[in-house]
């Protein structure tokens, strides 16, 4: 085992073992940190616009956590992109301690730009989570790194324009050939409908009626009612002027039938419903002056003279009824034919409407469709071609404040870097010198008896372990450690 005594006798007597791997990392450390560059950091706080990423012409905050992560990931391949970094460089222009001759920016210089450029959230933040997002640079000075981060910034603005711009252009491009197709087939669809109505003709408004409201009272159909009350009224007559026809003609041989006739079939007969009235009263005299004189008296025989008169009137009263009700007849037969022949048509043409209905509600709706589909076109285009205008105009990031440089440079300082490395070669060197060395033993090993002089009861001495020298290799330390025997003591 190791005591103190072996170990500084281990340091004393190998002591090149560990100075001089301590010598050679410290010196590393110290000539690293003699070169190292310093590394200044400068960052930039950003307040994203949603219209940098979203649909054109929707100004304001976003909608969901989805659409501003997707904005700040896209803001951060902008940021890390090839074309920001070397128009950036280019205008930064190379480094004062640049040793290369080759153009400026090569690819290596590119590369070692975007090494030192990151954009991240508030600390204490997932990414994506806040409207807030930092560009951070570093450079070989302060002033170097406030620059280039100005410079990413407006490189950063420039290209999230130019993505607006080319996004609302090719919008653009595909709502103008939206627009025209939407324009075309409006206009097929509209001379379809003006064909139609134009078959239609004088019936367009009662079908314009008929396809609104469905059941309106357009002019077609109030002809339609009023023919019907015409014809109503028509047949009614004819069919009371029949039934007085057949009265007249029954009365035409016995007068007698007339009285019995209601006075409702007479309303067009007034000569004969006063005759009846007459014939009437004069039978009333005749009976009431049989019931008092005798039947040869004067005045019985004046009222029946009288009676007998009005019957011969009556009779001939009738004959003209006839043919007045026969003329009545062919009168309103010819308006019934006629009446029937307008019901008919009216009828069709409604009838007609009807079959054209659903075809008309369905072209309407159509020309209605694709009207309200190219109004919805040609406002999209309108926002895009603001967008477009707008695009390289304004400003899709907002700065907060100025870059803000490091007070120290970024990394381990020189004397950290110097005391690490001191350190570091010293547990070195004595790793070194453990690997190396093997431990010295404070006395010799005590010899045991063997299993065969215990058994013969003779006694012999064992052979000692050997010491365990000083220049014993690794492997041959180990080796003897593990075949060493047990201490007594």
């Amino acid at each position: 085992m190791w005591n103190p005594a072996d170990i500084l006798y281990a340091l004393l007597h190998y002591r090149f073992r560990w100075i001089v791997p301590m010598v050679i990392v410290a010196a590393g450390a110290l000539i690293y940190a003699a070169i190292k560059p310093n590394s200044w950091d400068a960052t930039q706080a950003i307040v994203l616009r949603d219209e940098a990423v979203s649909s054109l012409g929707r100004p304001g905050e976003f909608n969901r956590i989805e659409d501003m992560k997707h904005a700040q990931e896209t803001v951060l391949q902008l940021t890390r992109s090839r074309e920001v970094i070397e128009a950036a460089l280019i205008q930064l222009g190379p480094p004062a301690d640049r040793w290369t001759t080759s153009t400026w920016p090569s690819k290596d210089d590119i590369a070692s730009a975007r090494k030192s450029i990151s954009a991240h959230s508030p600390s204490g933040t997932e990414f994506g989570t806040t409207e807030m997002l930092y560009i951070s640079v570093e450079a070989d000075t302060p002033e170097r790194a406030r620059q280039f981060n100005q410079l990413i910034c407006a490189e950063l603005d420039l290209k999230l324009g130019e993505m607006r711009n080319d996004r609302a252009q090719s919008l653009v491009d595909e709502l103008n050939y939206r627009e025209q197709q939407a324009g075309d087939a409006l206009s097929s669809v509209t001379g379809h409908l003006s064909e139609m109505e134009s078959n239609v003709g004088t019936d367009l408004a009662e079908l314009r009626i008929l396809n609104e409201v469905g059941s309106g009272n357009g002019n077609l159909r109030e002809q339609m009612v009023e023919i019907k009350n015409e014809l109503r009224a028509a047949m009614a007559n004819q069919q009371s002027s029949n039934q007085l026809l057949q009265i007249l003609a029954t009365a035409q041989q016995n007068t007698s039938e007339l009285i019995a006739t209601p006075n409702q079939l007479l309303d067009s007969q007034p000569a004969l419903r006063r005759l009846k009235d007459g014939l009437i009263d004069a039978q009333l005299r005749s009976a009431q002056l049989q019931g008092i004189r005798t039947d040869d008296h004067p005045g019985v025989i004046a009222a029946r003279h009288a009676e007998e008169e009005i019957r011969a009137h009556l009779h001939q009263e009738i004959g003209l009824a006839i043919s007045g009700l026969k003329a009545e007849q062919t009168v309103n037969a010819s308006r019934i034919a006629q009446l029937e022949t307008m019901l008919d048509d009216v009828s069709l043409r409604m009838t007609k409407l009807a079959s054209l209905r659903a075809s008309y509600n369905n072209l309407v709706s159509e020309v209605r469709e694709k009207n309200d589909k190219l109004t919805r076109i040609r406002t999209d285009l309108a926002d895009a071609r603001s967008s477009v205008s707008a695009a390289t105009t304004t400003s899709l990031i907002t700065k907060v404040s100025t870059p803000e440089v490091s007070d120290y440079p970024v990394g381990p300082s020189r004397k950290l870097i110097a005391g690490a490395g001191l350190l570091g070669g010293l547990f070195f060197g004595m790793g070194v010198l453990v690997l190396t060395t093997s431990p010295m033993p404070s006395h010799p090993s005590q010899p045991l008896p063997s299993a065969n002089s215990q058994t013969n009861g003779s006694s012999s001495p064992s052979s000692e372990a050997p010491h365990a020298g000083h220049g014993l290799s690794l492997k041959e330390a180990l080796f003897h450690l593990a075949n060493r025997t047990p201490s007594t003591n």
